[in-house]
C-alpha cells in the first residue's frame, strides 16, 4: 500500500475517534444548555456542565450536527476504501482483518 494511503487510513482512523468523542460530549453540553437533564443509561444523571444558554445551545447544536455530517462523509470513506482494496486492488485487506488472520 503506497505511503500516502497509509497516512490517509491512520488520518482517518483518528478524525473517527475524536469525532467519537466530541460527538457526545457536544450533545452533553446541548443538553445542558438547554436546561436538559443527561443521564448515562438511565442509571446516574450528570452533572450540568454549563448553565442554561439559549446562544450556546444553538452553537453546541449546530456543532453536534455538523459532527453527525463529519462522521457519516468519514465512515463512508472507510467504507470506499474498504470496498476498493478489495474489488479493485485485491490485496487481500478484508481478509487480513479477520481476526486470526496472519497481516
Amino acid at each position: 500500500m503506497p505511503r500516502w494511503q497509509h497516512l490517509a487510513a491512520n488520518l482517518n482512523h483518528w478524525a473517527l475517534y475524536a469525532i467519537l468523542f466530541a460527538m457526545p460530549l457536544s450533545g452533553w453540553m446541548m443538553s445542558s444548555a438547554s436546561n436538559i437533564p443527561v443521564s448515562w443509561f438511565s442509571l446516574v444523571q450528570l452533572p450540568d456542565l454549563i448553565g442554561p444558554d439559549r446562544t450556546w445551545k444553538g452553537r453546541f447544536h449546530d456543532l453536534h450536527h455538523f459532527l453527525s455530517w463529519c462522521l457519516y462523509a468519514l465512515a463512508g470513506l472507510h467504507v470506499a476504501a474498504a470496498v476498493k482494496h478489495q474489488f479493485i486492488d485485491r490485496d487481500g485487506l478484508l481478509m487480513r482483518m479477520l481476526p486470526g488472520r496472519p497481516r
